[in-house]
């Protein structure tokens, strides 16, 4: 691919740096595509990497072209014929610009085709169309650039890396508890994240009580999950996670352990897949080892039986007296024990420190929401641990199958090493170098995601679990799923396979659920995504294989679809030991390309006049089975 034109003229104008690694994104996700796929349409963006850790720039498939006069307009359709692209129209304010489009088969890209019009000295200039982004952040909430621990515009290499993990998920269906003080639940940008699941531990009783006077735990809830995007004050770090309430004023009651220790089994038993805990026995001050066996029980339930037995995720503040951590933070090596640095990159001079030390995040001067629709900024080892809690919600929303162990152990691996301190390799702290006043570093979302979606996960799954109202279901299988489930009205659910998605007898999409299946391998960075389940009035497979014989058929491996052969040059031969009633294929754009109606165990689809790549097959058995796979056309 020639770019060096572009790197010495226009690139010096905007004064940046292309890398020679590219990649590409479709509807949003980074995708790795071979020479075989058509780049050309509009839904596809081939990405160019920056140094420093810029945004990338991306171009499309349209370009421009400048004449040197009006009268080369006939050399400028000739050539656009010859390179297999098409003349859009003249600008209308500037009459010798043209706007082109590389059509539908054209496999270059239009940087590519960029270079080879200029290369022939005819016209005056070209613009490849350059994707620039004006926007000055990655957020339009108000206060944003404010928020260092995100975004840190003096220090760039001293944040937590969020804009590019936004690219790839905000958190959507995580619920983070936040053990505290209670959370003011109306606050104008935090009501819209706020789970209808609250429980105040002093009364045994829900919803969660909120006091005025008590800001603690308001701020902890902003910095995980305010709302992103709204033009207001401030944004968290998972703006599309769920805060679930469990309130205690964090004072001295007789029964203070029970209580705590009834918050953290109320968040496991009503489903948070995180807790966040920003308390602690001040550095031991004045408790010097006491401890509570019937609190520490409740964390090890959680840590081990959480989350269907996953295990939910602990996140602790390191607490505020440094060197001391605080208790029960240090209780477990499973709990993910989080200290504080500046917005330049030291330890915050509070922040609690040593051998029990995991992680650092942004702990000095950090904006977040508190009571009465205000915001304030606040220092504390309480306030780094919700960023934490915020990417740990990043994580399981792209890999919800990973457990709390996963978790804590990419957030490590995935750690930056900053400020100068020597980090160095021990034995018994296995993700890495590691320092005792920084633990493995500080915290990376982007990275932390990215290494999310490569870990491995099942073979095969069997989904039997019902998908309720408001609830988010998100599975990934290696090779197969088969659902036999029923998603309710206002449910979601996204199913991920490598090969194929089973719909069996009994699977229900109520009308109002959204269902959407996409075929990759976990973790995969493709996207071959079919929306052919999603938002339909209602799907439902039909119990009609109660007839024992077919029944046997089902459960027999070598019974199954068969289809060959796949790789093929567009000819694929499907046999089925039940007759198959319909059959559709989609490109990787999710446009249906082939449907026919069909009675019969074998047939012959034939795609051989679209262009080479990947496709999904769908197509429905007599029994009522809906099956998706992947064919790909050489």
């Amino acid at each position: 691919m020639k770019i060096k034109f572009y790197i010495s003229t226009i690139l010096l104008f905007i004064n940046v740096s292309l890398e020679a690694q590219s990649y590409y994104y479709y509807q949003g996700n980074k995708v790795n595509l071979s020479q075989d796929y058509n780049l050309s349409n509009q839904s596809i963006y081939l990405h160019f990497k920056r140094q420093n850790n810029l945004q990338s720039i991306a171009i499309s498939n349209i370009f421009y072209v400048k004449l040197k006069n009006t009268a080369d307009l006939n050399l400028l359709q000739q050539i656009a014929n010859k390179k297999n692209v098409t003349i859009l129209h003249k600008n209308s304010f500037m009459p010798l610009w043209y706007k082109l489009k590389l059509n539908k088969d054209n496999s270059k890209s239009s940087l590519e085709i960029c270079n080879e019009f200029y290369e022939t000295g005819y016209f005056a200039n070209v613009d490849p169309a350059f994707q620039f982004n004006f926007r000055n952040s990655c957020s339009n909430d108000a206060d944003f650039g404010n928020l260092w621990g995100l975004n840190n515009k003096i220090n760039p290499d001293i944040d937590i890396n969020i804009c590019n993990a936004w690219s790839v998920t905000e958190g959507n269906g995580v619920n983070v508890a936040v053990l505290d003080q209670g959370i003011y639940k109306t606050h104008n940008d935090l009501n819209a994240n706020i789970s209808s699941l609250s429980y105040d531990t002093q009364s045994g009783n829900s919803p969660s009580i909120f006091t005025s006077g008590r800001n603690h735990g308001t701020h902890v809830a902003g910095t995980i999950a305010a709302e992103k995007d709204n033009n207001l004050q401030v944004v968290g770090v998972a703006p599309k996670s769920k805060i679930m309430s469990i309130s205690h004023t964090l004072s001295l009651t007789k029964s203070i352990s029970e209580e705590l220790a009834d918050g953290i089994n109320w968040a496991v038993e009503n489903g948070a897949h995180i807790i966040n805990n920003s308390w602690g026995d001040q550095g031991g001050k004045y408790y010097d080892n006491l401890h509570s066996p019937i609190l520490e029980d409740a964390i090890t339930n959680a840590l081990s039986n959480g989350r269907n037995g996953l295990g939910t995720i602990l996140v602790f503040a390191s607490g505020n007296y440094s060197s001391a951590i605080d208790y029960p933070a240090s209780f477990h090596d499973n709990a993910l024990v989080t200290g504080a640095i500046t917005s330049s990159g030291i330890r915050s001079s509070f922040s609690g420190h040593g051998n029990e030390l995991d992680i650092v995040a942004p702990g000095s001067s950090i904006l977040s929401t508190i009571p009465n629709q205000g915001t304030a900024s606040k220092d504390g080892t309480s306030m780094a641990a919700p960023h934490v809690a915020g990417v740990a919600a990043l994580i399981l929303s792209v890999n919800p199958n990973l457990t709390a162990q996963d978790v804590n152990t990419i957030i490590e691996k995935t750690a930056q090493k900053i400020g100068g301190y020597s980090y160095t390799n021990d034995g018994n702290k296995p993700n890495g170098s590691w320092n005792e006043q920084m633990g493995y570093g500080l915290v990376d979302a982007y990275k932390a995601v990215l290494l999310a979606q490569s870990y491995s996960c099942s073979d095969n799954l069997f989904i039997t679990q019902n998908v309720n109202s408001g609830q988010t279901d998100n599975q990934q299988a290696k090779y197969s799923i088969e659902a036999s489930n029923i998603i309710s009205s206002e449910g979601n659910a996204n199913y991920q396979a490598g090969s194929s998605v089973i719909l069996k007898p009994g699977f229900h999409a109520k009308n109002g659920s959204d269902f959407k299946v996409l075929i990759q391998n976990c973790g995969g960075t493709s996207a071959r995504k079919t929306n052919y389940f999603s938002n339909r009035n209602t799907i439902e497979i039909p119990n009609n294989n109660a007839n024992e014989e077919l029944e046997s058929i089902l459960k027999d491996k070598n019974s199954s679809l068969f289809i060959y052969p796949n790789p093929s040059n567009g000819l694929f031969k499907i046999q089925s030991p039940i007759n198959i009633l319909f059959y559709s294929v989609r490109n990787i754009y999710g446009s249906m390309v082939i449907s026919n109606k069909t009675n019969n165990q074998q047939l012959t689809v034939d795609i051989s006049r679209f262009p080479k790549g990947v496709y999904l097959l769908e197509l429905q058995r007599e029994n009522g089975e809906i099956i998706a796979k992947k064919i790909l056309k050489q």
